[in-house]
């Protein structure tokens, strides 16, 4: 469930690209998002490996923390997935396989010592938003230069850049108390929940800015609505309510590309169904869930 933010901003930054050229769908945008999914999964594994103890306390599910897997296997995985979507990437172009790189620095210094990032929190969030909001949507192109890198015009990257800093925001509020038990200063460790709430309702009213800047209306009317789902979030003390808030607008994102790829919706229904029967038989747990 982790991709589908990956695969979603890809696919509607995509359409927007081939609209504007006359392209469709081809294998070669198969192959860039098995190559996000690859260098996306790796940061995934040693992620779980540093967050270990704040999961534990915050009653996270990890393969780490039920002795599932090892931290040995989870560094392997993610060295080798790096190296497979690095290698894959430079048969479509070389900047295509750069862009993978930096994904994969990113992932690295997210989670590893001494930099950890995900635990500051300016660079939390820049690292959230650049890495999924601004470079994904790079990958739409197989050769970047200054008269293309803007996609749809040079501001509509930061329409992606500021909906996922949005969303990333709303997450660090259920995870506070373990965060801060462990010593992880994030956002919403080292703001008041109010004050994290309404940074986050801010880059989502800049992201329908943009949209509607830019022209593009179902944009515009993604941001709104999750505008509004967010508006609670500010009085409320809920992180059940604060979690459906984060996930949310991944949904709507979803169904937009979904709505643009019809086959990507049937993937997607696919996914969820043999998800929730794998951790229901598996874990006796309901997953995914909205809140």
């Amino acid at each position: 469930m982790l991709h589908l933010p990956l695969w979603s901003v890809y696919l509607v930054s995509l359409h927007y690209h081939h609209r504007l050229s006359g392209e469709t769908f081809t294998p070669a945008d198969l192959l860039v998002m098995t190559c996000l999914s690859l260098v996306a999964s790796g940061s995934y594994y040693i992620n779980q490996v540093y967050d270990y103890d704040s999961d534990r306390i915050n009653g996270k599910l990890g393969f780490l923390l039920n002795g599932l897997v090892r931290e040995q296997g989870l560094w392997s995985l993610f060295l080798v997935l790096s190296v497979v979507s690095v290698g894959l990437a430079v048969f479509l172009s070389w900047s295509t396989a750069l862009i993978m790189v930096a994904l994969f620095v990113l992932g690295f210094f997210y989670s590893a010592p001494p930099f950890r990032l995900k635990d500051r929190p300016a660079w939390g969030l820049l690292i959230n938003a650049v890495g999924i909001g601004f470079i994904v949507p790079l990958a739409v192109m197989p050769d970047l230069n200054v008269h293309n890198i803007g996609l749809l015009g040079w501001d509509s990257p930061l329409f992606f850049l500021f909906s996922v800093g949005s969303i990333y925001i709303l997450t660090t509020l259920p995870d506070r108390e373990g965060d801060r038990a462990v010593g992880k200063r994030t956002l919403a460790v080292v703001l008041p929940g109010a004050l994290v709430a309404a940074l986050s309702l801010v880059l989502m009213m800049l992201s329908a800015w943009v949209a509607y800047y830019s022209g593009h209306r179902l944009l515009l009317y993604l941001s709104l609505m999750s505008t509004i789902i967010i508006l609670p979030v500010l009085p409320a003390r809920s992180d059940r309510f604060t979690l459906f808030a984060a996930k949310f607008p991944v949904l709507l994102l979803t169904l937009l590309a979904g709505y643009l790829f019809w086959s990507y919706l049937l993937f997607v229904v696919a996914i969820v169904i043999g998800t929730r029967i794998y951790y229901r038989r598996r874990f006796a747990v309901v997953y995914p869930k909205l809140a």
